[in-house]
């Protein structure tokens, strides 16, 4: 990635959730296209995903997006029927991995500093 690319991304990243928000609050949900939103929310759980594969997840929503409960539980719902898993899946991947959880890597830090 060249030096311009993070600063590129996260101009776009801005620009992006200005636009949805917008869509959202003046009920122009119309004005979003499914296949657009499902090639921008493929890319970005792959890009997640990618860095918590390395060790070290990011925060899932930096600064605050005003993301509720029920949005996180239609979108898991929504990738988990997007790939044919069932939530009962995701638990048992959860008690088999610590990939991607950050609870794990705040625990560990704690340990570290206490122990």
């Amino acid at each position: 990635m060249s030096q311009s690319e993070p600063g590129k991304i996260a101009e776009l990243a801005s620009e992006l959730a200005a636009s949805f928000s917008e869509a959202i609050d003046e009920n122009r949900l119309a004005d979003i296209p499914d296949d657009s939103l499902g090639q921008l929310f493929a890319s970005v759980v792959r890009a997640y995903a990618a860095k918590a594969q390395e060790g070290d997840p990011p925060r899932p929503f930096a600064r605050n997006q005003g993301v509720t409960g029920t949005d996180v539980m239609i979108g898991c719902t929504a990738m988990l029927e997007g790939v044919g898993l069932q939530v009962f899946e995701l638990g048992l991947w959860q008690a088999w991995s610590r990939l991607g959880s950050r609870r794990h890597l705040e625990s560990e830090t704690e340990t570290e500093v206490t122990g």
